[in-house]
């Protein structure tokens, strides 16, 4: 059987998209001259597919995922060159950082003698519980 033939090729649909003249000249220019290196493999990706290349095509040209080309060709036609060109990075706050005003107010006014003290009125104040390390760490962070 041929990858041609198999069910999971049949599924997946081809992204078509119309460029315009002038995205394309866009495309061109940032896929060299953008500041950010993944944003520049982006636009080398848009610029591909603007030319006729479909997604399995570009793959091995750009050697990233078929998944993570597929993305960048519905991020463009979604939300255009401005969706395209942003990075949207996952930042995790601590529930610490939450109540970091209040524990700083806390810990002026008594200083807690050790991170293990400080542990256990972080636990008694706010119901949040972190090992003594993880406190020494965010006393250092907040002073």
């Amino acid at each position: 059987m041929l990858f041609f033939d198999s069910p999971f090729y049949q599924a997946v649909p081809m992204l078509r998209a119309t460029y315009t003249v002038e995205a394309r000249n866009t495309f061109q220019h940032l896929r060299y001259h953008y500041l950010d290196p993944r944003i520049m493999r982006r636009f080398e990706i848009l610029w591909l597919h603007a030319c006729g290349k479909h997604a399995p095509e570009i793959v091995p040209l750009v050697k990233q995922h078929v998944r993570t080309v597929r993305e960048v060709i519905k991020m463009y036609q979604n939300g255009g060159i401005e969706l395209v060109s942003t990075i949207d990075s996952h930042h995790p706050t601590s529930d610490l950082e939450k109540q970091r005003s209040s524990l700083i107010e806390e810990f002026t006014l008594r200083p807690p003698a050790s991170a293990k003290e400080a542990a256990f009125r972080i636990k008694k104040l706010t119901d949040i519980e972190r090992t003594p390390n993880r406190v020494h760490v965010f006393l250092k962070n907040i002073g």
